[in-house]
Order: C-alpha cells, then structure tokens, then sequence
C-alpha cells in the first residue's frame, strides 16, 4: 500500500510480526510446492510424458525452475531481512524477534532441502532422468552427463543462464543428502537445525557479549587518557550499572570493543597496557570456544553423512578451487613468493623494537607489539618520504604527523561523494541520496517508542540511503549504509542482502510482458563501524576505514548490477572464492594516487584535495608490512581449513582443540602468538566463511590482475574518462551484471581477454 516499514516488507512494524511473516512465507511456500507436486501427478511415472516435444519439454523445464526459484525467493525475502535485523538493530526486541524468525525460516529451508517431490520435479522436467538406478541417485553426485536425446534436446535448448540454475540447484539438492534414505535424510535436517543454532550463538556470543575490565596504575591511566580522550572513551565503553566503573586517577575501566583495543594497540609507547589490552581483548569470549567445538563436530558429522569426506570437502565442491587439496597448494604458493617480504617485516619490526625499548624488550616481537611497531615505522618511513621528496611540513620531530594529517583528508561526506563519481564516471550511473522514513530505520530503538513519538525522534545515527538510477537500464535498486558502532550490533563490516534481484520476462507460468525494468530491484544494506558517530558529517576517518568501506561498497554495487533472471543467482550469490574479487577491486580506487587527489581526498577543515605527492606517498605506504598481512591471511586461512578437514579440531572427535591448532600454526608460519589467548573465538568468519576464509587471497589475486589490465592504465591518463568508462563498461557487462549466472573463470577471461595470472598481486606485495 505504499506505507513505509523496516526493509521493505509488508505490514512490518512490531518484533513480534517476523515471526508471522516468517509463516507467512512458509504457506506461501507450500502452495508453490503444491504446483510442483501436482505436476508431478499429472505427469505419471515416464520422464519421457513430461514432454511430448521437445518444445514443450523445453516451456516445462523453464516453468520448473522458475517455481523453484519462486521459493527461494520467497523465504530469502525474509530471511535475508531477519539475517541483517538481528545483527544490526538497536532493540533487543527487534533482534530476538528477527532471530525467532531466523530460526524458523532455516529449519523450514532444511525441509525444502530434503522436499524428494522437489527434487523428482527438476530431474523429470529438466534433467528428464529421474530413474532411480542412476548414478545420481545412488551416490548424491549428478555428473553432468547426458542419458538420452530427449534430456540432450532439453537441457541443450535451455538458454544458458537456465542451465548454470538447473545445474546448480540439482547440485545443492544432492550436497544437502537428498540421495539418502528418508531415515538418514531426518537424521541429516535434525543435525543442519543443530548447526544453525550454534553459528547464531556464536554470532550472538560476538555481538552481544563485551568484556570490561580495569588497569590499574597512575601511569596507564594517563596514557589511556593520552590516547583516547574520556569523552571519547565513554563512547567506546559503553557501560550499565551492572558493570560498574572503575574511572579515577589510578584505575580506568575498559572494555573489548575493537575499536578502542586496535587504537590503544596501534598508538600505545607503553608495553605493558599494550600487553594488558592485547590479552584482555584476545580472550573476551571463551564461551565460543565450546560452541566452536560444538560447531566443527555437528558441521563434519552432518558433511560425512551426506557423502563427503570433511566439512571442507563439502564446502569446496561448488567453488572455483574445487577441493582442500587445491586450497593447500595455493596458500603454499603465495607463503613460498611471499615469505621474503615477510622476512623483511619481521626484521624491520624487530630492530625498531630494539631502540626504542632497548634490551628490556626481549629479543623477539610479541603479539601486541605488531600494531604499534608497524604503525610507528609506517609513519617514520611516511616522514623520511615526505622529507626527501621535498614535501616540508610537520614538526619532524612527532613520528605520527604524517599519519595523522592523512586522516584530515578523509570524512564519510568525502567517500561517499567519491562514491557518486565513481560510478557515474565507471557506468554512467546516479546515486541519489534518499529520506529515511522513522519506519524504515533500524539505528534507533522504535520499539521503546510509541507510534506518536516515533516522528519526532532526534536522529543522528550514521544510517543513510541511496538509490541508483541508468540513463538507459533505468532504475537498479537501494543501498543503505549503517556506518557506525552501537550496543548490540555486529561488530565487523559486512554487505548484507535485504532482497536479491531478478528478471522476470521469460517465465511460462505467467503472463509477465517483457519491459523495461520489469524486474525485482535488489536492496542491499552496508554494515561497517566506522569512527564513532558525530553531529558533523566531516569527521576524519582512517584510511584503512576508507578501505573498508569502499570494499564493501563494491560488494553492493555487484548486488545491484546484476541482472539474472533468478534472484537464486543474483549479485553475490555466486561461487564464494570470486564473489570477493569485486569488492577488492572496489576497494582499489581508494589507493589511487589519482583518484585519491583527484576526487576522494579533501582536507576535512580547508576543503583542500590532497597534493599527488601527499597521494603517492599513501600509496607507497599502503604497501608496508604487505608480508605481514598476507603471511597472518595465510596462518588464518589455514587454521579455517585445519578447523573443519578430514581431521577436524575437535576433541570430541579426537582431534586437538581449536586453540592447540591456532597456536601451532602460528609457530611453524613465525607470526608472533600469545599462549592463552583465542582471538578466534571472535572470528565470526568461521560462521559466514567456514572453510572458505582463503577466498579473500583468492579473489585478490582476481582483482589486482583486472585492475593492473584493465583499470589502472586509464586512470593514470590525464583525459581518461572514455577510457574509464570503455573499462568499466567491461566490468560491468562482462562480470558484474551475470552474478553467480556465468562460471567465474569464463567471467575473468571475458574481461581479461586471457586466463588470470597472480603476478600483479604480488607485484603489490613485493
């Protein structure tokens, strides 16, 4: 009726009512499969009756996928919505509500996935090879093979995009044990209900559980103050009466939110608060420990069940890399090419260490000196840069001048206005900014008010949103951006799918008119916690929170540029180890020494665009440490695969726990670890990435060699902008607009004109 309600869903206005909708949803649903069943019926028990011609085996098979595909689209609705709703909103009412509803929708997702009456429907009508002696059906495994001339005729005539869909949900129907006995396939939904309830617990314990604790002493006291003013710091610990205070000359209460740990690490002379703040904030949720365990036996028992070998096997079988086997081999490769820039770290960290603690430092690097030794030399090195090139300015004698002064030239208004350029001069498209109406927001607790109070709330979150208009392609969808921290909302940064796009102009079951922008309009939210929120707009920003937040830009520009005609293969719903390759390439554009002078960069008081000088130097510096941060992605990635391989890190299965494993790979990768801690109890990547966390190296090797070969060349020219767009063009007709509809490696060599090489990354690295 046009009303506005929180994410666009119909009659959302209360907690309570995602549930409802969640069963909604669920009858909806049902009278989906009820078309299907009855199809089923009407057809008989011969594959061959489904289709009298191939022309009409054809119409069914294209009707049959897109029913399926009317029901995934029905439950992600709301469940993508109940997914961002409990880790973002401001009222605990609205996350328990979301989360109820979450768990609703995900045990009824189980039922689908073991539906044999949906499964039957796609191989009579699509596949056309429902006899039960297959191999398919004996081993869960459909090989891709053609059985007859009728299936040949069919599945040949169908337009690609309908093969890559078939394929796909014919693959996710027998990865998810629909091959098994009705007894087994109980067994395996029971176990999926298990494992969904643990990855939000584990989520949850992340979100909703902080650590406070005290130091102590006069001089910690006063160098938290140094570093972080009180004002500042009773944002970032955000206390209730149960947690007391402990705020004086000699004792200061802290909490483990991340921001306040990272600046305090990053900016502290001080070993000892580093150490205490490092160990307090590396152990702040020892309760995920027993979930993660919990997790990583319910996720192998459920993958052996189902036929595979590990979690990880199962998990890998749909991705570029294929198997863990391809995933060692290449972490392999990138630690041997990159291990002597790892060196060199080390070395410079360590000798800096040496004169500035002297001996009483020890003789290696701890954990929590990284953050403060690399900050330091980055801003040493940044000063002897600025110096030798002639660039004059700071005091020359206080180390982080530079470091800081790069800060004054970045503020969300600059992003996002850098954002707008971006696109209109890569796409020829508009990003208009748009009213958010009190019901569709989620920054503010709505449910402590009444409807009367509701408009007169004073607003001043880091909500924002935007839509997104082509002069010719018309209307593409919304973005919202929820930019900054608050109690009880997901601590990292993440896009979010609120509802995935779709093309509806081939659909047999409908009497749908083939038109301009006759299609569903994906919504994406932006998730970051950015610099806490002020009344001024023109707050400086770090420019690694740049980077975070045009990374995640591009990974809602995919969403949104996508056309597929099923939102099952919409925008990132593709394979996991490419989906990263646009949001890195995204993030690209922030360490351009052109675009940063050019369009991104302005001096928050002077409005001032960074010099080129002041612009390379950011760049050149964002290369240091470059083997650190790929050496601790390597260590990570392959804990992820460690966690959930063949030999699981689970003591209940035998194997070592998840800490013994953590800590080992630190030792034979020599990146520095603190005995006792578990930083990964909060690595909620192990929930939403579980034994794909290599992707993020994978897909970066993807977006250096596009932006090498593509992009970097014509931004470098003075008069680039036809040149900028012929390359974004590309990027975007050829990648982006397929989503998960196109195999990546065909997508890549598309735009490349060639197979990817990983020589421009480690040209970066190195």
């Amino acid at each position: 009726d046009g009303r506005p309600t929180l994410f666009i869903l119909p009659d959302l206005s209360h907690p309570s009512d995602f549930v409802r909708l969640a069963n909604d949803a669920i009858r909806e649903c049902d009278a989906v499969r009820r078309i299907l069943a009855s199809s089923l019926s009407a057809s008989g028990s011969d594959a061959n009756a489904a289709a009298s011609t191939a022309d009409d085996g054809v119409q069914t098979a294209k009707r049959t996928l897109h029913l399926l595909d009317d029901i995934s689209n029905i439950v992600c609705t709301v469940i993508d919505a109940a997914e961002l709703c409990r880790s973002v909103h401001a009222s605990p009412q609205w996350r328990r509500g979301a989360g109820d509803a979450f768990g609703v929708l995900s045990e009824y997702i189980g039922n689908l996935n073991a539906d044999d009456r949906l499964y039957l429907s796609l191989r009579r009508f699509v596949f056309m090879d429902d006899d039960d002696k297959s191999s398919s059906a004996r081993t869960g495994r459909y090989e891709g093979k053609i059985h007859d001339d009728l299936q040949s005729t069919v599945l040949a005539r169908l337009p690609p995009e309908y093969q890559r869909m078939a394929l796909a949900m014919r693959r996710e129907f027998e990865r998810d044990g629909i091959h098994l006995t009705y007894t087994k396939r109980e067994e395996a939904r029971e176990l999926n209900n298990v494992i969904v309830g643990l990855e939000s617990l584990f989520t949850n314990n992340i979100t909703e559980n902080t650590k406070f604790y005290d130091v102590e002493g006069e001089d910690m006291v006063r160098e938290v103050d140094r570093i972080v003013p009180r004002h500042v710091l009773g944002q970032l610990v955000r206390r209730t009466p149960e947690t007391g205070t402990s705020d004086g000359e000699n004792s200061l209460t802290l909490s483990s939110d991340n921001m306040l740990s990272n600046t305090l690490l990053a900016h502290s002379p001080s070993p000892a608060l580093r150490r205490e703040v490092y160990l307090q904030s590396h152990t702040s949720v020892p309760e995920n420990l027993d979930v993660l365990d919990a997790l990583v036996r319910q996720r192998h028992l459920h993958s052996t069940l189902l036929g595979y070998k590990s979690y990880a096997h199962r998990v890998l079988s749909d991705r570029m890399v294929g198997t863990p086997q391809k995933v060692r081999e290449f972490l392999d490769r990138m630690e041997r090419r990159s291990d002597h820039v790892f060196r060199r770290d080390m070395e410079a960290m360590l000798e800096a260490k040496r004169k500035v603690e002297g001996t009483s430092g020890g003789g290696a690097i701890e954990p929590w000196d990284v953050p403060f030794y690399t900050t330091l030399i980055k801003a040493q090195r940044q000063h002897q840069r600025w110096t030798k090139d002639g660039g004059g300015g700071g005091s020359g004698n206080d180390e982080t001048d530079e470091t800081s002064q790069f800060m004054e030239y970045f503020t969300i208004e600059n992003s996002i206005d850098g954002m707008k350029v971006l696109v209109s001069e890569l796409f020829g498209i508009t990003m208009e900014e748009a009213p958010i109406p009190i019901e569709e927001r989620w920054d503010v607790d709505t449910a402590a008010t009444t409807t009367a109070q509701q408009p007169s709330l004073n607003v001043t979150g880091g909500m924002r949103k935007f839509k997104f208009h082509h002069e010719e392609d018309g209307p593409l969808g919304t973005m919202y951006f929820d930019l900054h921290p608050r109690d009880g909302k997901f601590v990292h940064a993440a896009h979010f799918t609120i509802r995935c796009g779709r093309i509806r102009t081939d659909d047999p079951s409908t009497d749908h008119i083939n038109t301009k922008n006759d299609h569903q309009l994906p919504i994406v939210a932006l998730v970051c916690n950015l610099s806490p929120s002020s009344s001024d707009s023109q707050t400086p920003l770090s420019h690694s929170e740049v980077e975070t937040l045009y990374h995640e830009f591009g990974h809602g520009l995919h969403s949104l540029l996508s056309r597929t005609s099923f939102q099952h293969l919409s925008g990132t719903r593709a394979a996991m180890d490419f989906v990263e390759t646009p949001s890195h390439l995204f993030e690209t554009f922030t360490r351009d020494p052109g675009f940063l002078s050019r369009v991104l960069s302005k001096h928050y008081i002077t409005g001032l665009p960074m010099s080129k000088l002041r612009a390379d130097h950011l760049v050149t510096s964002h290369d240091d440490f470059r083997g650190l941060e790929v050496r601790t992605q390597i260590v990570h990635s392959k804990f992820d695969q460690a966690l959930f391989g063949e030999r699981p890190c689970s003591p209940s299965l035998g194997g070592c726990t998840s800490t013994e494993m953590f800590e080992r790979l630190h030792g034979e990768a020599d990146v520095p670890f603190a005995k006792g801690t578990h930083w990964h109890s909060r690595f909620g990547h192990l929930v939403t990435y579980g034994a794909g966390y290599y992707s993020y190296l994978y897909a970066q090797a993807f977006a250096a060699d596009i932006w090498m070969s593509i992009l970097a060349p014509s931004m470098a020219l003075a008069s680039s902008s036809g040149a900028v767009r012929e390359g974004g063009t590309k990027i975007w007709r050829e990648m982006l607009v397929h989503g998960g509809a196109k195999d990546p490696k065909d997508m890549i060599r598309a735009v490349l004109g060639r197979d990817s090489s990983v020589d421009p990354f480690f040209k970066g690295v190195s």
